[in-house]
């Protein structure tokens, strides 16, 4: 009897042990974002695990306050079994892990119990240079982090809206990480000139009498009605409380009511700051920031080297096997851009050397043609020789006179002698300018071109052949223009040229049988610059070929070089002129040439 009274005893005390192992409380970790800390986050949140412990039969909760990183690295090694994140970050995780969201959170807002938040940008209230957002460009901002949805993405919408780009636009961007008082703090002693953080932050933080709201000003203020929180964005859906896809469905459905079940004056709600929780909202408005912002789930997709060589190793190697084929083309293309280039180096060389020679060949024939032109020269003065020494007798004479005539004046008692020095000085002035202008004429210097009155040439050159002319019984007319423009030339070429086709219609004219002597040259303008013309009474050319009398030693003169008309030519084109004849006279020659005019100064200066 007693025997079977021990076992049975036995039996129930292994029952009770069995059913008191089985009634064991199973514990499940919730991951809660740590916006301000993980100290603020258990003390706000630990009430509310203790209530789900103490309401769902053998279940233990356990706040596990995570910031950002950490909180995802959780979910993707399934460390926790729910997950309270803000918005931004819960739409991440649904996405890419599977998460569902069971409870919303409900927030007051001033009279009213709103589930939807957003974020405030704010500086400090003495900032009068900070207004709008607009401000902001070219200051600092201190945020969160990049991903950090309340704390940085909210008011990055609000930028872009405003034309802003907080990468490129703002002079600092600094993220300071959670939690957020660092950023009230930062702002307060002027670190950074502006901030963000989500809404309540700056309420919260006056509360618990860290700040003096009056030292903030907020920028970009919405009006929201019944909501008196300080805001700068649009709402968005308050915080979700998630459940992972490992969790069992029926833990999460007697969480979700049990969490629905809170009253707002409940120690658990009220140590959260919050109003309670509603039921799951959509999402909707953060999938529409994030494929705005190009962000999150809607961020342009990157891939990794070995997963794009894995999935198309096919074009790998075929990119291979063309940048192969481009490089040896590209050495083949080098070598032979060497080789042609030595090839065009050697006959840029033999192409300079050539050059060389003929510039020496052309300095040649230019000196050539000068020496010509100098022995033309020489040559018209040897045979205007008499003419030089009529000329010269005139002044000699008259010196003689005055001076006779001013020693008789003091044999006599003396007089006024004035008058006779000044005649003297007059003659000799004509005499030595007689001489200069012949000892210009003969002097063998280099051409130099500058601007030249051109009458004042032709009567220069009239002045040398006017006495040959009348020893020749010729009359020698000058016909010339008034107002002619100047002509960028060298005198003495031009002076040679007039006198060398002066001199040959003088000899034309000696010949017998013309009854009237006369030489005209005449000057005026022409399409092309200033025209000179010198016409003659004599035969003409005659039947003579009109080109061959340009070339040189053609001559019709018994005694003639031949060099005249020919250096008149080329005195002619060296000036970028032209020369011609009448071939349509009958009744003499006439031989006339072209120099162009002084350039318009603005079309020089151009």
């Amino acid at each position: 009897m007693i025997g079977r009274r021990a076992g049975l005893a036995a039996l129930l005390f292994a029952g009770a042990l069995g059913f008191a192992a089985g009634a064991a409380a199973e514990s499940y970790r919730i991951g809660v974002l740590a916006f301000r800390g993980a100290e603020h986050a258990v003390r706000s949140w630990a009430p509310t695990a203790d209530y789900l412990s103490r309401n769902i039969d053998r279940a233990a909760f356990e706040i596990v306050p995570l910031p950002l990183a950490a909180l995802r690295s959780a979910v993707e090694k399934r460390e926790v079994a729910f997950v309270f994140t803000n918005s931004g970050q819960y739409v991440e995780l649904e996405t890419e892990f599977g998460i569902s969201r069971i409870a919303t959170l409900k927030t007051p807002f001033g009279s009213e119990i709103r589930n939807v938040f957003g974020a405030v940008v704010f500086t400090r209230a003495d900032r009068t240079d900070i207004r709008t957002l607009a401000d902001l460009r070219g200051k600092s901002l201190a945020a969160v982090k990049r991903r950090a949805f309340g704390g940085f993405q909210m008011a990055w919408r609000e930028f872009k809206a405003a034309g802003i780009d907080p990468f490129e636009d703002l002079a600092r961007l600094e993220f300071l990480g959670l939690p957020q008082d660092k950023i009230v703090f930062a702002v307060r002693d002027g670190s950074v000139d502006a901030g963000t953080v989500r809404t309540d932050v700056l309420e919260t933080m006056a509360g618990e009498d860290a700040i003096r709201l009056a030292d903030y000003r907020v920028l970009n203020v919405r009006e929201v009605p019944g909501h008196d929180v300080r805001l700068s964005t649009r709402l968005y859906p308050e915080w979700p409380f998630a459940t992972m896809p490992s969790t069992p469905p029926e833990l999460a459905e007697k969480v979700a009511i049990a969490l629905l079940s809170l009253k707002a004056d409940s120690p658990a709600v009220l140590a959260t700051g919050y109003a309670g929780w509603t039921v799951p909202l959509d999402y909707k408005p953060v999938h529409d920031m994030f494929r705005e912002l190009e962000i999150g789930p809607y961020a342009r997709a990157e891939i990794g080297i070995g997963e794009f060589l894995e999935q198309h190793w096919q074009w790998a190697v075929f990119t291979g096997v063309v940048v192969v084929l481009i490089g040896l083309h590209g050495i083949r293309t080098e070598y032979l851009v060497k080789r042609r280039t030595r090839q065009l180096s050697a006959a840029n060389r033999e192409l300079e050397h050539e050059i060389a020679e003929r510039r020496r060949a052309e300095d040649r024939a230019r000196r050539h043609e000068a020496e010509l032109a100098h022995v033309s020269r020489v040559s018209v003065i040897g045979e205007m020789t008499s003419g030089l020494a009529h000329e010269l007798r005139q002044p000699l004479t008259a010196i003689s006179s005055y001076a006779e005539g001013g020693i008789r004046r003091l044999e006599r008692g003396g007089g006024d002698l004035r008058e006779a020095l000044e005649r003297i000085g007059e003659q000799a002035l004509r005499a030595g300018q007689i001489i200069s202008r012949v000892r210009g004429y003969m002097r063998k210097r280099e051409p130099r071109r500058e601007p030249v009155d051109i009458n004042q040439a032709v009567e220069e050159a009239a002045a040398l052949v006017r006495h040959d002319a009348e020893t020749h019984g010729v009359e020698l007319r000058l016909e010339l223009a008034d107002g002619l423009p100047a002509v960028p030339c060298d005198l003495i070429e031009i002076e040679q040229l007039v006198i060398n086709l002066a001199k040959n219609a003088i000899d034309a004219m000696d010949a017998p049988g013309v009854p009237e002597k006369v030489l005209v040259i005449a000057t005026g303008t022409s399409a092309g610059g200033v025209c000179v013309s010198v016409t003659d009474t004599g035969p003409g050319f005659g039947d003579n070929d009109p080109k061959a009398i340009w070339e040189p030693f053609y001559s019709r003169k018994p005694d003639g070089l031949g060099l005249g008309l020919a250096i008149c030519r080329t005195i002619v084109e060296n000036h970028g002129g032209r020369i011609w004849t009448d071939p349509a006279r009958v009744d003499g020659a006439a031989v006339n040439f072209e120099l162009p005019t002084m350039p318009d100064v603005s079309h020089a200066a151009e």
